[in-house]
């Protein structure tokens, strides 16, 4: 068995679902991914610059407590995603959890370009930053070859194997909608981690 089929294998069964709980759990589970993202983004970008003014006016104490602070609601919330997407969406839509650790290292990528403008950062971050860059892609790679269980789920809106019976045009919509809900979510968030530096 190779490893993106270790890694990324379907649930031993399918567990048929109510189209309630289905989109319930992908309309959560993805805005929770957008919410955990963009937190630990920017969080990380106010954690890089905190010595050089991030906050303005505020202490860089502030500015540390809101970093941390937004940093672990990110990562926290980005778990929280994947255990809905088992719990309530349940192979419904595209799966959180091959997508989860993916978005978590695009996050980190992309916190040194959170900084504040004009803030120093290290090459250390930068190293580090590529690095989580190159990580995520391969990882993401590997998603993409499941296919359209990456994108539509392995399931029906209700409940039947999608492996074995089709997916209808209502399904097709769940890819956008999760783009879309995690959208929202990561706008969301950048507020809230803004309002917390604010504070």
């Amino acid at each position: 068995m190779s490893l993106v089929d270790r890694l990324l294998k379907p649930p031993p069964r399918i567990v048929a679902g109510e189209p309630g709980t289905g989109w319930l759990g992908l309309l959560t589970s993805w805005a929770a991914v957008g919410y955990g993202a963009a937190a630990a983004a920017k969080a990380g970008g106010l954690l890089i610059s905190f010595d050089d003014g991030a906050c303005g006016i505020h202490s860089a104490t502030v500015c540390q407590v809101a970093g941390w602070g937004g940093l672990l609601m990110g990562v926290v919330v980005l778990g929280v995603a994947a255990l809905l997407s088992i719990v309530v969406a349940r192979g419904f839509g595209p799966p959180t959890t091959w997508w989860v650790l993916p978005v978590m290292l695009v996050a980190l990528a992309l916190a040194p370009f959170q900084a504040a403008p004009g803030a120093s950062i290290p090459w250390v971050w930068l190293l580090v930053s590529a690095a989580a860059a190159v990580a995520a892609l391969a990882l993401a790679s590997m998603v993409v070859r499941r296919a359209r269980a990456a994108l539509f789920g392995w399931i029906r809106l209700d409940g039947l194997d999608a492996r074995e019976v089709p997916h209808r045009p209502l399904d097709q919509l769940v890819a956008p909608a999760a783009v879309a809900v995690a959208t929202g979510g990561g706008f969301f968030a950048a507020n809230v981690v803004r309002l917390l530096s604010e504070a």
